[in-house]
Order: C-alpha cells, then sequence, then structure tokens
C-alpha cells in the first residue's frame, strides 16, 4: 500500500459507456474520461479488461501518477457471479491496491451517505438492488434482453418497434413513431427496418439509443409513445416494490435512481413517483446523474476513515 499512487477511483462501467472519475487525495478531481461499454455480455471478458485498463493508464496519465493506485469501486454490468470479480480482480489488481468489483447497481447507493436504500437503474438495462442497515441485500431485473430489461431504454425502444409494426400491420393504433423511428434508422419504409435492425453491427444498446424518440413523439402528445413510457414507469416501480417487500428495512427506505432513462424523461420519473407506495418507500425519487464520482468521492472516504 505504501507504494501506492494516493488518488481514488470510481468506474460505472454500464451497457452503453464505462465512465470513470478518479480523486486526488486533497478530494479534487484529477480526470474524468468516458469509454465504451466494458460489459463482458457484449464485449467479452477481454474486451472489457481491455476498456477498463485503457481508461485507467489514460487517467494515471492525465493526472501525472503511474499506477498501482490506492484504491478503487469498479461497477460492472452483470458482474454479479464470484468467479466474474475474482477474474476481474485478477485483471485489475495490479493497477488498483485496494480494489472492489461490484455490478453497476450496487454503486448508485453512493449517491446516499448511509449506502442504505433501493437503487434503480433504467438506462440500456434495467435493474433494481438494495442494501438495508445489516447490510442484506438483495437485487430484481437484471435478467437481460431477452427475458429482462423490463423499463430500461432498449424495452422502450423495442416497444416502440412492435408499436410501428402493429400500426403498418393494421393490428394497432395509429401512432407518430412510425415516421421518427424510419427517420432514425433512415429507412424509406417500415419493412427496411427488418435489415436495420437485424444487421449483425447493431448491438443493444443501438437499439436503446433510439429511446428518445419515443421520449419526443409522447411528449408532442402521441398517445402510442406516451402508453410505452408509462408501462416503462410502472416496470421500474414493480422492480422497487418487489425488493421493498422482501429486503426487511429499519427505516423506510430510499429510492435512488441513474441511468438515461430516468436522468432525462421526466414522463418516466413522474409516473414512477406517482405510483411508489408511501408505506414501503420514500416516495420522492433521489436521481443521481454522476455514479462515476460519487463512487470515487466514497472511496476516498472510506480509505481515508480506514487510515484515521
Amino acid at each position: 500500500m505504501s507504494a501506492a499512487s494516493p488518488f481514488f477511483l470510481g468506474i460505472d462501467g454500464g451497457g452503453t459507456s464505462t465512465d470513470l472519475a478518479m480523486l486526488a487525495e486533497d478530494g479534487s478531481v484529477a480526470a474524468r474520461l468516458s469509454g465504451e461499454t466494458s460489459n463482458k455480455s457484449v464485449v467479452g471478458f477481454d474486451g472489457a479488461v481491455s476498456v477498463l485498463t485503457a481508461l485507467i493508464d489514460q487517467a494515471c496519465e492525465i493526472a501525472g501518477t503511474s499506477t498501482p493506485i490506492a484504491a478503487g469501486w469498479v461497477g460492472l454490468a452483470g458482474a454479479d457471479r464470484p468467479e466474474d470479480r475474482a477474474a476481474f480482480t485478477e485483471a485489475l489488481g495490479s493497477r488498483i491496491s485496494q480494489l472492489q468489483i461490484t455490478n453497476d447497481a450496487e454503486l448508485v447507493l453512493s449517491g446516499v451517505p448511509s449506502g442504505v436504500g433501493i437503487a434503480l437503474i433504467a438506462g440500456t438495462g434495467s435493474i433494481a438492488f438494495a442494501r438495508n442497515e445489516r447490510g442484506e441485500t438483495g437485487r430484481s431485473g437484471g435478467w437481460g434482453h431477452i427475458f429482462g430489461d423490463e423499463g430500461s431504454a432498449y424495452m422502450v425502444a423495442v416497444d416502440a418497434l412492435r408499436a410501428v409494426a402493429a400500426a403498418v400491420d393494421g393490428r394497432g393504433p395509429a401512432t407518430t413513431l412510425i415516421d421518427a423511428l424510419l427517420a432514425w434508422w433512415e429507412a424509406e419504409r417500415p419493412q427496411q427496418l427488418i435489415s436495420r435492425i437485424y444487421a449483425e453491427d447493431v448491438r443493444k444498446a443501438d437499439i436503446a439509443r433510439s429511446a428518445p424518440v419515443v421520449v419526443e413523439a409522447a411528449s408532442a402528445g402521441d398517445d402510442v409513445a406516451l402508453a410505452i413510457l408509462n408501462r416503462a414507469g410502472d416496470d421500474l416501480t414493480d422492480l422497487v416494490h418487489s425488493l421493498a417487500r422482501r429486503i426487511p428495512f429499519d427505516e423506510m427506505p430510499a429510492v435512488v435512481g441513474t441511468g438515461g432513462l430516468l436522468l432525462h424523461t421526466d414522463l418516466v420519473r413522474r409516473r414512477i413517483e406517482g405510483r411508489l407506495d408511501p408505506s414501503m418507500v420514500r416516495p420522492d425519487l433521489v436521481v443521481v446523474d454522476d455514479i462515476a464520482l460519487n463512487v470515487a468521492q466514497a472511496v476516498r472516504r472510506r480509505s481515508q476513515k480506514g487510515q484515521s
């Protein structure tokens, strides 16, 4: 530890991007960086390690220091299994002396000083994570895009595409999403969406990026788009309530949210706050917009407390 550089690192490795914040010993920001996703289910383990090590090395170069740095907390989408955490710890351990690897959902509770509550992520994917006063934890959602990701940007985008297909077929109501998504995917007619969406180089994150089209349509009064966003809010609320029923809290837990859909969509946030049960959780959704920085600050506080 004596040879470690006195810097503190927070990394938020989500499904779309990887965000890094590095703090100096006095708490000042030494480096802020973003890179592509480090989700191993998207880029593979080696690809994820490559993204992470490149960002860490670049941050050290910006900060004028070298590895290993004192401490870091790295949250990675899908890093739930002990063998995954062990593999990433081995791969990154030479760069970070005191290293903690968790699922990215656990990072969100760094947004409340106690670290107690229910975290809700609605980004490319979706998941909720809870930690109570005794350190007992649980999760809801996070099953991936094939049989999960309810309320995520990806699912909003998929629901919009389904609505377009239904409208074109005459199975569903008319919607402005048809023209909006054709423009987004640079297609001239609806049937061309098939080749665009199923192209080999199109990833889950690429589909999720079209979610703002749905938000714009809903804000302009499209009932189909509004119903899609309301369903997303309901699904996300259900994730929170399922944890509130399963994990015993001594006090009413806070709900702390992040992810692009929550950060940038008032309609979804208001839907969630309107449905949160005040007998189970605090009714106000706390939104955290800079997870990596919050995590780096938490790592610094914890390290300094351990040294005092």
